[in-house]
């Protein structure tokens, strides 16, 4: 019984993407990361990563969710939210951006997809 070390689990192949149990809110940031990154590469065909203007609306998603009144409890997704953190134009951009990215993140990014959604049904029920 003592203290004995918890066993390690084994890390995953090279290139494979793997969610750990972190936070909420850095799989939050992934996911909308993801997101954007899929609706970029279908719209603006960039050389690699994102285009600018699709760099800015990350920054700016990373920004609102850093200021998040919800950090350090149970934060609904922000589409369930009542606290308007994003302006109108920008909210308008988020919603363009989703909807054309939330269904193919089903196929390329299963887990953090089943998470988002979870994380959506859990704060519907607060």
């Amino acid at each position: 019984m003592g203290s004995e070390p918890s066993p390690r689990l084994p890390s995953a192949p090279p290139g494979m993407v793997t969610v750990s149990p972190r936070s909420q809110i850095e799989r939050e940031k992934l996911t909308i990361r993801h997101m954007i990154t899929i609706y970029c590469r279908s719209h603006h065909n960039p050389a690699s990563g994102i285009c600018g203007n699709c760099g800015s609306v990350l920054r700016y998603a990373n920004e609102r969710i850093d200021m998040c009144p919800y950090n350090g409890s149970v934060k609904p997704a922000c589409g369930l939210c009542r606290t308007n953190c994003f302006t109108p134009e920008m909210h308008h951009r988020f919603s363009e951006i989703m909807r054309y990215a939330g269904p193919r993140m089903v196929l390329r990014h299963p887990v953090l997809t089943v998470a988002h959604i979870w994380d959506a049904v859990r704060g519907r029920r607060r």
